[in-house]
């Protein structure tokens, strides 16, 4: 059975919870506030099963980068809701063109970031732009399975992570899955998210919507934004980006990614930095992302789509050269420790631009 010794190995994709028959394993979160697997002995059976689906102690690469692009989506108004060049948006539409089901991550009613499907266009919007927080699988590799056993058609986006822990979960390869994974810098701790969040927010049901890359002032200088129900700007936690960029907050398993390089996933997409030396006719203020083709399933998939996208073939090295997320493993903050010793007795954004700020 599972037993997590090292925090470093376990990277919270919820697999072994997802595949135990006896329901003896619970996800839990530690003192940093991150999701890990808790053994109920009096219901374990010592099947092994949790061993076997685990990504890390069976660590798959299947797929190789066969081919880049330089992408953005063709509908402006798409492009305009994600993060980057609006590529989520061009593969889910295919989906559920398709009467498929489309999963990703998203708000709960909580601001909780967990995973969940949807299977119409008008809830796109609450699976759209990127969340520094690790998400809560919860039981969704459980409904993937369904859905695919049901012959539908299903796209599935998440952390490199989250896609080798579903693959690992799935008895065989199936036909009608697509995944997307992301080039992830790290995971955030969902409990510090939400401890910055009640903090700062006298009450957290007056918010209206967050985003952690709003793009007024454009894709490459965005901020976080807080819109209140009663439509005011709140400017009280945006220095969590700042902390989930700096490393105060990741997961230990992050600092030594077991799911950089090769992919498990269809498609690999992500922000195309540098782009004014790689393609520089290709600029767009509103984003640009980078596309990966990781599958021969891929290749089929984009020529499908790719009438909706404007791209451009570009060299991968080129990809790592100006966005090492995609091969590199993140390092931790100096301060990370003294974070996680702070930070539930103190108020999270105040203590974030201490310890920056003395980093310096």
């Amino acid at each position: 059975m599972i037993n997590i010794l090292n925090k470093a190995k376990c990277c919270g994709c919820s697999a072994c919870f997802n595949i135990c028959p006896e329901n003896a394993i619970t996800m839990e979160y530690d003192s940093e506030g991150f999701l890990y697997p808790k053994i109920d002995n009096a219901k374990c059976t010592k099947c092994g099963l949790c061993l076997k689906v685990c990504p890390i102690i069976n660590n798959k690469k299947d797929n190789k980068v066969l081919e880049v692009y330089a992408a953005k989506n063709k509908n402006i108004e798409e492009q305009l809701k994600s993060s980057s060049g609006g590529m989520f948006s061009i593969f889910a539409n295919y989906v559920l063109g398709q009467k498929g089901i489309v999963f990703g991550a998203s708000f709960d009613s909580n601001w909780k970031i967990v995973h969940k499907y949807i299977d119409k266009k008008e809830d796109l919007d609450s699976l759209r732009r990127s969340k520094y927080v690790q998400s809560d699988i919860n039981i969704t590799y459980k409904q993937v399975k369904q859905f695919l056993d049901n012959d539908r058609l299903v796209l599935f986006t998440g952390t490199p992570c989250q896609i080798a822990g579903l693959k690992s979960y799935l008895p065989k390869n199936y036909e009608n899955l697509i995944s997307i994974d992301l080039i992830c810098l790290q995971a955030g701790s969902p409990l510090v998210f939400q401890k910055s969040l009640n903090d700062n927010i006298n009450d957290i049901k007056n918010i209206k919507h967050i985003d952690f890359r709003e793009k007024a002032y454009g894709w490459d200088n965005s901020r976080m934004l807080i819109i209140l129900k009663d439509d005011t700007y709140s400017s009280q936690i945006i220095r969590y980006r700042d902390g989930y960029m700096a490393g105060l907050f990741s997961r230990p398993a992050c600092h030594k990614c077991y799911f950089k390089g090769n992919r498990n996933s269809d498609f690999t997409i992500g922000d195309l930095w540098g782009i004014n030396k790689i393609v520089p006719e290709m600029y767009d203020k509103n984003g640009v992302s980078v596309l990966t083709l990781n599958s021969q399933k891929a290749k089929q998939i984009f020529e499908l789509i790719k009438d909706d996208i404007l791209y451009r073939k570009i060299q991968f090295l080129d990809v790592i050269k100006n966005n090492p997320a995609f091969a590199i493993s993140a390092k931790p903050h100096l301060k990370r420790n003294e974070f996680f010793e702070r930070y539930k007795t103190e108020n999270v954004n105040k203590l974030i631009v201490t310890l920056l700020k003395n980093s310096i």
